[in-house]
């Protein structure tokens, strides 16, 4: 691919590392299996990072797929997306003991959302329909319609009413919540739209636009099924078409070595030790 550069420049971006919520959540899961006799459980991923979940596992908190194969008096970790309320209603029953580690901006969202509806709004969520999080505000309000993009609007027109309120999954993409804003206010409801989009996404998104003007190529650090992982991979691959969407250091390949200055950055879940590790070996140019 070229030839190979001896100076390449890593431009490391200021905003790695976990999020608040990743970080809290994980605190709260070591210590509840540190601080707890019983036997302590989790649904599904704590958050979207195969090392992050795997290093869980082993400091001892079973996952499990459904709240039928935790035994009573366990402990429940909710994990950082939230899960709809029945879970909670389901864990009180069978007398599982809950250990709430939902981002507190995710319970803010349910939060607004309930209060949107006692004022009689419809809610829609800007989000990705089958998202955990997107599925725990569903599922902690009486009634939803979700829209991924502006294109849904086309197929959701006759369900809206006249009162439409939107919020949006913590880690959507400004621009496409944009979109979606524009095409409910071409549908001539009253639409009230409350940004639930939180800081550290939309800073490190602003983050990754920069860099990736800036920057030769572009290497995103985070797990597939990371919702905002992917999404800063796809708004720096729609600025700069060498951008890579990689893991962690295993997955690098010898062909970044021919671009001059790389910009690097990783998801809200995404260890900083897989950041300073990659940075380290770009550092002595993939030797």
């Amino acid at each position: 691919m070229g030839q190979v550069m001896r100076n390449m420049k890593v431009y490391k971006a200021k905003s790695f590392g976990f999020c608040f919520g990743v970080k809290r959540a994980l605190e709260i899961a070591k210590k509840t299996v540190v601080s707890k006799k019983a036997k302590v459980y989790i649904i599904g991923d704590i958050v979207h990072n195969e090392k992050v979940c795997k290093d869980i596992q082993r400091q001892g908190i079973k996952k499990v797929k459904s709240i039928e194969e935790i035994p009573q008096n366990s402990y429940l970790i909710i994990k950082a997306h939230g899960v709809p309320k029945d879970v909670y209603e389901k864990a009180r029953i069978n007398k599982i003991k809950i250990v709430d580690a939902t981002c507190p901006q995710v319970l803010e969202i349910h939060k607004i959302a309930n209060n949107l509806i006692a004022k009689g709004y419809q809610i829609i969520i800007a989000g990705d329909k089958q998202h955990e999080e997107t599925l725990g505000i569903l599922g902690n309000i009486k009634e939803g319609l979700v829209i991924e993009t502006p294109r849904d609007l086309k197929y959701l027109k006759n369900r809206l009413k006249k009162k439409v309120a939107l919020v949006c999954q913590s880690t959507q993409d400004l621009k496409n919540v944009a979109n979606i804003v524009k095409g409910l206010v071409e549908s001539e409801k009253e639409l009230l739209f409350i940004n639930t989009i939180c800081w550290e996404t939309e800073k490190r998104q602003k983050e990754i636009k920069s860099l990736a003007k800036k920057c030769k190529s572009v290497l995103v650090v985070g797990s597939k099924k990371s919702a905002n992982s992917r999404r800063l991979y796809n708004i720096a691959k729609r600025l700069n078409k060498n951008t890579f969407f990689i893991q962690d250091e295993s997955q690098l390949s010898k062909k970044i070595k021919s671009f001059s200055s790389i910009a690097l950055i990783g998801g809200a879940s995404t260890p900083p030790s897989s950041i300073e590790k990659i940075s380290e070996k770009l550092n002595r140019n993939l030797d």
